[in-house]
């Protein structure tokens, strides 16, 4: 079947939606029943414009993988947090929970498909350099490399979370021809 059909039929399956959009608190109590795998597949595919809150829960868990907050971090530091004083300032900021709680992840196994590895470490070093973020792990998160991918049958899209499609094609049979 080719692709963009097997999405439509996957889209008008109406058990594809496990948690609808714009319900932060149901998403997060379905992932308080989840393992670290999935919450970093949740983090691989988060629409970035959607609220903070439940990337924010991933990250203030022991359980969470260093390679799941390493993805937050380069998405999120990159994007507008790396450099600006006030944000780093912010506790509650995601990068700033993610420097603060660094130490704390036990694992580091999930690769995370770094946007622009080598633009991040020169800016993070740049930073440093002038005497910010001194004191932080910043350097060893923009450094972090997993050594796999995270394995789930869910992700996110857009805000809700779904089974993700190459589960549900497998769970259905379909084998995509294009």
């Amino acid at each position: 079947m080719k692709k963009m059909d097997a999405l439509f039929k996957y889209w008008e399956d109406p058990n594809y939606v496990i948690v609808k959009a714009g319900q932060p608190d149901a998403v997060i109590d379905w992932l308080s029943k989840q393992t670290p795998e999935t919450w970093h597949r949740v983090v691989m595919t988060w629409n970035y414009d959607h609220e903070d809150k439940v990337l924010s829960w991933i990250l203030n868990q022991e359980k969470c993988d260093k390679g799941t907050a390493a993805r937050v971090f380069d998405v999120e530091g990159l994007g507008h947090w790396l450099g600006d004083d006030q944000l780093a300032s912010n506790p509650n900021h995601l990068c700033s929970i993610i420097l603060n709680n660094w130490q704390q992840y036990r694992s580091g196994e999930f690769s995370h498909s770094p946007q622009d590895k080598k633009g991040i470490l020169e800016r993070a070093q740049k930073y440093m350099a002038d005497g910010l973020y001194a004191g932080t792990p910043i350097l060893e998160v923009v450094q972090y490399e997993g050594s796999r991918d995270a394995v789930s049958e869910f992700e996110a899209e857009d805000g809700k979370i779904v089974v993700a499609f190459d589960h549900w094609t497998k769970t259905n049979g379909i084998e995509i021809t294009d």
